[in-house]
């Protein structure tokens, strides 16, 4: 550095006497790794979240590695940042050190990687041939050329690169290196505005999308997400740019760049770290809360078909039991198989062969039940009457279904009971003939008699 730069330095150094001002807020180590590191993890966490999404779902794309690259350029200048704390940072010195030089250097090739991957993120969701989709591609030739422009200018501030923190090592600088505090507040200030508009421009990108009819409401709710955190990510912006323009990069109004610049580096941190929390959480929190509800709330799957089973009534009376005994037998209704009831032709006259049935409780399982589907026992526990009510329609004490089902199941067998009564009623009156209905004789008048009483059920 020649006399007269040396001799311009001293006297923006010596402008104004500061060392009286209070010890800003943002100065205290607490401060830096209260807010700094808090945010680093989060990020971190949120990004290797995605990235097993997308690996899980087999999608990896362009984004997923812009986005790692930009968690690993974002991480090291977080660690700087901390670092630099033991070098002054946030005190009264007289020169900036190489960790101040990688925490700039981090800093803009991160918020250029960020704006490159949402972009490329939303090539996702719009289709070919949409304003949408070319706004996009427009975006990211913009973020390019943008972040390549001041990247090279962070990463080589002066040549040789050493004398950014050197300033006794003669060397050439401009922009973010130069020794004119002109210079160094306009490229702050430039990169720091142009950085918030382009923030605007990648937010404005998606907003159609999200009041768009056809949206899903999952895809909406994810939209909505990422612009909330969007409208964070670009307060911050703003916010840090404010601070830029008020001490014109640290050197206003005197030159103090480890003492006015904490809070706009700090805020810078912030930013590109909530800016990769904005765009991991639309990513993975779809796929990880469908994966956690899965697999909490979702305990059992029922799937319940219909089927129409036939109500076959194979019952009959015995004509002969029943006069012998002086009683009618039992006539039972059972699900079985579709079967034609069996008739005899006898004397010209078609007669109803009518057979008694044992009840339930004296009938084995095998010989009563000759469906596959009610010989397995198939009845819900809640449907069962107590053991010792009484049966009906077999005259036992056992058990029975109780339900709606059942009651069903029961008018309609009386309503065939009385189908089938009609029926032989008018089979025998009409080949029959006479004899009279009354009486305890053995005439054929003494045919009615099971029949009417079976009106009547058992």
């Amino acid at each position: 550095m020649s006399s007269t730069d040396m001799a311009e330095l001293i006297r923006q150094m010596t402008a104004y006497d500061n060392s009286q001002e209070p010890r800003p807020a943002f100065n205290y180590p607490a401060t830096v790794y209260g807010l700094v590191i808090p945010f680093m993890v989060v990020s971190s966490i949120c990004v290797a979240l995605r990235i097993y999404s997308r690996i899980k779902l087999h999608c990896l794309g362009w984004d997923d590695l812009l986005i790692v690259l930009f968690r690993i350029s974002a991480t090291i200048g977080s660690i700087f940042l901390c670092l630099a704390l033991q070098d002054g940072f946030g005190d009264h010195i007289l020169q900036i050190g190489l960790k101040f030089y990688i925490c700039l250097a981090t800093y803009t090739i991160s918020t250029t990687l960020m704006k490159l991957c949402l972009l490329s993120q939303y090539l996702r969701i719009f289709q070919r041939g949409t304003r949408a989709r070319l706004a996009c591609w427009v975006g990211l030739a913009i973020s390019a050329l943008w972040g390549t422009s001041f990247a090279f200018c962070a990463l080589f501030p002066c040549f040789p690169v050493r004398g950014f923190w050197e300033w006794q090592t003669q060397a050439r600088c401009y922009g973010f290196g130069s020794k004119v505090s002109a210079e160094v507040a306009g490229t702050f200030a430039a990169h720091g505005g142009s950085n918030v508009v382009l923030d605007a421009m990648v937010l404005a990108v998606v907003v159609p999308l999200y009041f768009r009819r056809d949206t899903a409401w999952k895809q909406r709710l994810g939209i909505g997400l990422l612009l909330l955190l969007g409208v964070i990510v670009l307060l911050l912006s703003i916010w840090c740019l404010q601070t830029i323009i008020d001490h014109k990069a640290g050197t206003f109004p005197v030159l103090d760049p480890t003492w006015y610049g904490p809070k706009s580096i700090i805020l810078a941190a912030l930013e590109v770290d909530l800016a990769s929390i904005c765009a991991s959480i639309p990513t993975f929190f779809p796929h990880l809360s469908q994966s956690l509800l899965g697999s909490i709330f979702v305990t059992q799957e029922v799937h319940i078909t219909h089927q129409h089973r036939r109500l076959s009534g194979d019952s009959s009376y015995d004509t002969a039991n029943s006069s012998s005994s002086g009683g009618v037998a039992s006539g039972h209704y059972e699900l079985q198989s579709a079967a034609r009831d069996k008739q005899e032709e006898s004397g010209g006259a078609i007669v109803v062969r009518v057979t008694a049935k044992p009840s339930l409780s004296n009938m084995g399982k095998e010989g009563h039940y000759r469906d596959d589907f009610v010989r397995n026992g198939v009845v819900p526990p809640n449907m069962m009457m107590s053991a010792g009510a009484y049966d009906k329609e077999t005259g036992a004490g056992s058990s029975r279904v109780s339900s709606e089902g059942q009651r069903g199941f029961e008018r309609e067998q009386e309503r065939l009971r009385m189908a089938r009564v009609e029926s032989n009623t008018s089979i025998l009156h009409g080949g029959g003939g006479g004899g009279n209905g009354g009486g305890n004789g053995n005439g054929k008048g003494e045919k009615t008699r099971p029949l009417r009483m079976g009106l009547t059920g058992s």
